[in-house]
């Protein structure tokens, strides 16, 4: 894709996506997709008109000291009159080869259409979805520190915020800049069609907890209710900041859905009476290249522990002096799901921890 391309994309993506006329503008929504730079995104053109387009993202994951690097796509759009030619599958074939090219073993994807399952893009890792209605609020406000204060973020906090989000379990490499065009493009808000707001939490002059709250508001009209886009900090001190969000714009519901691993701020939660589900994480993951998964996961696992015979399997787990033979559904499975069968065994306990992943639906949502 081309500077004069992406502009076509913009154009493409707003007529399929945008339900109303006052979301805006993808192109304003998903800067990492559409501003011009070195572009990862294919398209499919007849002529000179664009007609297909998958927007393809590069990122850097932070995992608990490991580097990983991954894709995310999203904004695929095929223009009506052009449907039912496998142009959509054509641009994920090539996403896919790029990624092996770039060493990127894991693909990302804002979707579970049939066009990515089978091409093996699988459901993934583990979440639960909190409901916090007005009691869980009240709740929340008693249990939290008095001296706890709430007020909107301002441009003085980006830093702040920019290290409390960085020093997460797992999180997206961005810096400050980047993070600042993010929390200004509030896309995950828009396409619910939510106005986005950014809250911090401080303690004795210090911010201690960051969330950025897509709330239903006047100028368009809401497809989901309140939701958590993207928080990081001291679990007490967003609690608070939850609480003070549903007071402050009124809101009878919020829904949170945490990452397996935020753990601290989810029993909160849960502690103050929030109902709670399990989910998967977002999306789905196309694993692009096992081997070059585990050598960049290589901190996490010890010796020997898993070993891959091919790009894809079958691998080798060695636990409690077993040996399982794993596909790429049962290595994701094992590597990201706390919960995943592979290591629910008394008999034979796993060889290491499940690895956290970030939510994928929050500020860096393609």
């Amino acid at each position: 894709m081309n500077k004069e391309q992406l502009q076509q994309a913009v154009e493409l993506s707003d007529r399929i996506f945008l339900k109303q006329p006052e979301q805006p503008s993808m192109g304003v929504s998903f800067p990492l997709i559409f501003r011009p730079g070195i572009n990862h995104s294919y398209g499919v053109s007849d002529g000179d008109k664009l007609v297909s387009f998958m927007g393809f993202v590069p990122f850097t994951m932070n995992v608990r000291g490991a580097s990983l690097r991954v894709y995310s796509i999203g904004s695929v759009c095929t223009d009506p009159a052009y449907r039912g030619q496998r142009l959509a599958g054509t641009l994920l074939d090539l996403c896919m080869k790029h990624a092996e090219a770039a060493a990127a073993p894991l693909i990302f994807i804002s979707g579970a259409r049939s066009l990515y399952t089978r091409a093996g893009a699988r459901h993934f890792g583990r979440a639960i979805k909190y409901r916090l209605g007005d009691a869980v609020a009240d709740a929340l406000e008693a249990r939290s520190a008095q001296d706890i204060h709430v007020r909107p973020m301002v441009p003085e906090d980006l830093l702040a915020v920019h290290d409390l989000l960085t020093a997460r379990e797992a999180a997206y490499a961005l810096t400050p800049t980047e993070l600042g065009r993010l929390l200004e493009a509030s896309a995950y808000a828009n396409v619910l069609r939510l106005e986005q707001q950014l809250l911090v939490a401080e303690k004795n002059g210090r911010v201690t907890a960051f969330a950025a709250i897509g709330v239903p508001g006047e100028r368009m009209t809401a497809s989901r209710p309140a939701t958590l886009v993207e928080w990081a900090g001291e679990a007490e001190a967003a609690s608070r900041l939850l609480a003070a969000c549903m007071r402050g714009f009124q809101l009878p519901e919020l829904v949170a859905t945490l990452a397996w691993q935020d753990d601290s701020l989810g029993a909160l939660l849960q502690a103050a009476g929030a109902e709670a589900e399990t989910v998967p994480n977002d999306g789905t993951v196309y694993l692009a290249d096992g081997r070059e998964l585990l050598r960049q996961l290589r901190p996490f696992l010890p010796p020997g522990a898993l070993i891959a015979e091919g790009q894809h399997g079958p691998y080798r787990y060695r636990a409690g002096g077993k040996t399982i033979e794993l596909d790429d559904e049962g290595l994701l499975s094992l590597l990201f799901d706390p919960a995943s069968p592979y290591r629910l065994s008394a008999e034979h306990p796993p060889a290491f921890s499940p690895i956290p992943l970030p939510y994928l639906s929050g500020l860096n949502y393609i």
